[in-house]
């Protein structure tokens, strides 16, 4: 038995990294996944590889996130093709690397349309078909950004700001959506290991040094793995009494 059996999930930014790891993850527990990206051949792909060892129900679709068409079009593609939807996943997300002093108004606009306004056209789109089914379940992957500055944030105002946002309409559409059976959470990630990282720390000791510094729990950075799993948990019916609920995963970075 899955932890997910019988579940429908759409799952954005699901081309890559996080995303393709909560689509492995998810439909490997018994789900039905729609993953959506602006690149809908990287989501195909990661669908092809998991092809070759189960027979998974899986939807592969292009969606940019801040457009409500485009999440009207994917919530009916999903309906149409597994009669319901049970979660959302909102894990597009965009980043620059412009602080509060350079930033223009077009990298804030951008950020926060991926970031923040995805949030709202998500739980807009997705509500009336929870409701058909009395309950539904959102996840909205966060950062540390939206809790802390410095190193959490990359020195990126938009992330930070947008992040901030995000952890906000978590709480807000918590509150206001209990009362349908909606449960809504966040998942705040530290930094995720990927193969550039890993370069950079393997090049330079003294970065290495530092991230062990300040993410004093090994192994210091977490997989992709690590983050679905608690995506994982807040999706499934474990956490059914749980909502407004911001779940760090950072190896200790916010202890210090």
């Amino acid at each position: 038995m899955g932890r997910l059996d019988g579940k429908v999930a759409i799952v954005t930014g699901a081309g890559q990294g996080l995303g393709a790891s909560i689509v492995r993850l998810f439909v490997r527990e018994g789900a039905a996944v729609v993953g959506t990206a602006r690149r809908e051949q990287n989501v195909q792909s990661v669908m092809d590889e998991l092809r070759k060892e189960g027979d998974y129900k899986m939807l592969a679709l292009h969606q940019d996130v801040g457009v409500r068409s485009d999440w009207e079009k994917v919530v009916s593609e999903t309906i149409k093709t597994f009669g319901k939807v049970d979660i959302l996943v909102n894990n597009a997300a965009q980043v620059t690397q412009t602080d509060i002093l350079h930033c223009t108004e077009e990298e804030v606009i951008n950020v926060f349309k991926t970031n923040t306004l995805s949030i709202i056209l998500g739980i807009q789109t997705v509500t009336p078909e929870f409701e058909k089914q009395n309950k539904g379940v959102v996840v909205n992957v966060n950062s540390l950004a939206g809790i802390v500055s410095g190193d959490a944030d990359g020195g990126s105002a938009p992330y930070s700001a947008s992040k901030g946002a995000g952890r906000s309409l978590t709480k807000h559409a918590a509150y206001y959506l209990a009362a349908k059976n909606i449960r809504v959470n966040s998942v705040h990630p530290g930094p995720i290991m990927t193969p550039m990282l890993q370069k950079s720390l393997d090049e330079s000791p003294e970065i290495a040094a530092r991230v062990k510094q300040y993410n004093p729990l090994a192994p210091h950075i977490s997989g992709p793995e690590d983050i679905a799993n608690g995506v994982l948990y807040l999706a499934s019916d474990e956490s059914a009494c749980v909502t407004g609920a911001e779940l760090v995963i950072d190896c200790g970075h916010l202890v210090m």
